[in-house]
């Protein structure tokens, strides 16, 4: 790549989001830096036309720069889709347990994370898509949100039936760390920071980075078993 010792720049004003992504890709080299910018992001629910948008505006306000910016949401299909790209303002205004209220009497308790992580390497447009599907339990469970968002309480996985996430043990917690680990659109996101960097690129590094992706945005919302698109 054409600027592969140059910085890369994280567009976002969550600085502790920053730090964490910082912190993750230090060890391969990354020069990652911070910019602020106060993105136009319409009234769509579409993340990923979102995550298009916000990229293309942050390349016209940062020339010639490599950037990352992403987008997230929470997704109810029972819901049509409710909250979707607004988890902050429910989680601000609403909470969980209004979920949970609007949740009764439904049979359909599918409950879908999507998060949309959109490079720029200095040459082209990557997004990556991660989605993860799981469910809304029937009543908000467990005291234990390992340090991630609100809607562990009521949001469960299908490897542990019937239980929130809120609920596990710190070691059923790893259980479910090395499940989404094997995301391959966030493996594909590790593999190209390892690329711009000409890091070491095996898959073992790829899965410990992808994972930690993942604990960076899904405390505030998301993840996948799609793919990714370039």
């Amino acid at each position: 790549m054409k600027q592969e010792n140059s910085p890369i720049y994280f567009i976002t004003s969550n600085h502790s989001k920053f730090i964490s992504l910082q912190e993750l890709l230090q060890p391969l080299g990354v020069d990652l830096r911070q910019l602020d910018y106060d993105f136009d992001e319409g009234r769509g629910l579409d993340i990923q036309t979102i995550a298009k948008s916000k990229l293309s505006q942050a390349k016209k306000a940062f020339p010639n720069k490599r950037l990352v910016v992403d987008d997230r949401g929470f997704f109810i299909p029972a819901l049509k889709g409710f909250p979707g790209p607004f988890v902050k303002l429910l989680l601000n205004s609403f909470s969980y347990p209004g979920i949970i209220k609007l949740m009764k009497g439904e049979a359909d308790r599918r409950a879908i994370f999507l998060l949309r992580l959109a490079i720029f390497d200095g040459e082209k447009d990557h997004i990556f898509v991660a989605n993860e599907e799981g469910f809304i339990t029937d009543e908000p469970r467990g005291d234990n949100l390992h340090g991630w968002t609100e809607l562990l309480y009521i949001y469960g996985h299908p490897s542990f039936p019937g239980r929130s996430l809120a609920e596990l043990n710190d070691e059923e917690w790893q259980e479910y760390l090395t499940i989404i680990e094997k995301v391959d659109g966030l493996c594909d996101a590790a593999g190209l920071f390892n690329r711009c960097m000409k890091a070491d690129n095996n898959r073992i590094q790829q899965a410990i980075i992808a994972r930690e992706i993942i604990d960076l945005y899904r405390d505030s919302q998301d993840k996948n078993r799609d793919g990714c698109v370039a």
